[in-house]
């Protein structure tokens, strides 16, 4: 799924490039492309801020 559409980046690409970046500017620079609109830069963050805490979907779930 096309996650920014003005660079014609992918979801999978973005997460590729989005592992151990820091920011979404180092994400955007790592697919050889700078951010045009903003609309994608909260989903970009947003997968970085997922790639750091992988746990954390699981703690979302109640314990029984």
């Amino acid at each position: 799924m096309y996650i920014c559409i003005c660079n014609a980046l992918k979801d999978k690409q973005l997460a590729e490039a989005g592992k151990d970046a820091r920011t979404v500017a180092d994400v955007f620079r790592r697919c050889g492309s700078r951010p045009q609109c903003g609309k994608c830069l909260p989903d970009v963050a947003q997968m970085i801020e997922d790639a750091r805490s992988p746990e954390q979907g699981a703690a979302a779930v109640p314990a029984e």
